[in-house]
């Protein structure tokens, strides 16, 4: 009895260590994602004041 309690105890803590390590993998994931929409933000804000001049610009053309 006790062994097999050992074996299970084992068991589950080899299975909390895997949750573990992938709750680490995906905070990881995460911050490199965020880091990611930060820098797609910060683009697709220029871009957006590049259209307003280039808009500004074909207006005055017309």
């Amino acid at each position: 009895e006790i062994v097999r309690e050992r074996q299970e105890n084992l068991r589950l803590v080899r299975l909390m260590q895997d949750k573990e390590e992938m709750i680490g993998k995906l905070k990881e994931e995460i911050d490199l994602l965020n880091r990611d929409l930060d820098d797609l933000e910060d683009e697709n804000e220029q871009l957006k004041q590049e259209n307003k001049t280039l808009l500004k610009v074909v207006g005055q053309l017309t």
